[in-house]
């Protein structure tokens, strides 16, 4: 079922953002174009307040998306009919989550793909990938490992930062009133809350110790591995507990706008 969920939640979610990319793109052109025709004139300053103020765009809609299609979704009117489906509520949390994290995706891939789109317009694509490719030079191959572990952790982290969103609007739907204040309320505790667990482990050194693996140039990665192992479990951990308060207060104390 959960299959069939995602079959419509990431298409509905790309009726929206989709175009605002595709301009993005469009914008990337245009602003690429008028970096390497345009010495000056209106175009040059015209092509980057659109590309600016589509970027913008962008990313405020991603935001709002990922809030407004789990509020309405799970918590506002849609949910009257969306809670009578034979689905469970670890689908429907999930759901939610995993097409956020689609999007967030196809969203840094767009960015990716902006960024390229300008250089080679631009005619500094060659440039770039040449100091690009010398970055790489002299970095031992146990590096990549260490690269896909910062991506590994980087996902899930993500997911991590979806959930807090989700958690923090269903703890605010708990308020007879104002829930939107309220929900923004329970987001600041709940970073107030990670960050205290986070300075616990700064005061145990592992910051000083990344930053030292780090500026050795993974000389050493046994520590970084290390690292990013602890990394992985406490973004779970924060992930679990996350799921765990939406899944809880959506089955025992659902309260619909």
């Amino acid at each position: 079922m959960l299959a069939k969920l995602l079959k419509y939640e990431i298409p509905t979610m790309g009726r929206r953002l989709g175009p605002l990319l595709l301009a993005w793109l469009v914008a990337s052109v245009l602003l690429g174009v008028s970096l390497n025709v345009f010495n000056d004139g209106f175009l040059q300053v015209l092509a980057p307040l659109i590309y600016g103020m589509v970027t913008t765009a962008v990313f405020v809609m991603y935001v709002i998306l990922i809030i407004q299609r789990y509020n309405s979704s799970l918590l506002g009117d849609e949910a009257y009919f969306n809670l009578t489906l034979p689905v469970s509520m670890n689908e429907h949390i999930a759901n939610k989550a995993i097409s956020a994290l689609v999007w967030t995706v196809i969203t840094g891939l767009a960015a990716l793909a902006s960024v390229l789109i300008i250089a080679a317009v631009s005619g500094g694509l060659g440039f770039a990938w040449r100091q690009f490719m010398e970055g790489f030079k002299g970095i031992p191959a146990a590096a990549y490992l260490a690269l896909l572990e910062v991506l590994v952790v980087g996902i899930f982290s993500i997911v991590k930062s979806i959930l807090a969103i989700y958690a923090a609007i269903t703890i605010g739907h708990q308020a007879s009133q104002r829930t939107t204040l309220a929900s923004i309320g329970a987001y600041i505790v709940l970073m107030i809350i990670e960050s205290s667990i986070g300075s616990v482990f700064v005061s145990l050194g592992l910051k000083a110790e990344a930053n030292l693996y780090v500026n050795e140039q993974f000389q050493d990665l046994e520590g970084f591995h290390l690292i990013m192992l602890v990394s992985l479990i406490v973004t779970l951990l924060y992930s679990a507990a996350y799921f765990f308060i939406c899944k809880y207060l959506m089955e025992k104390r659902l309260n619909l706008a």
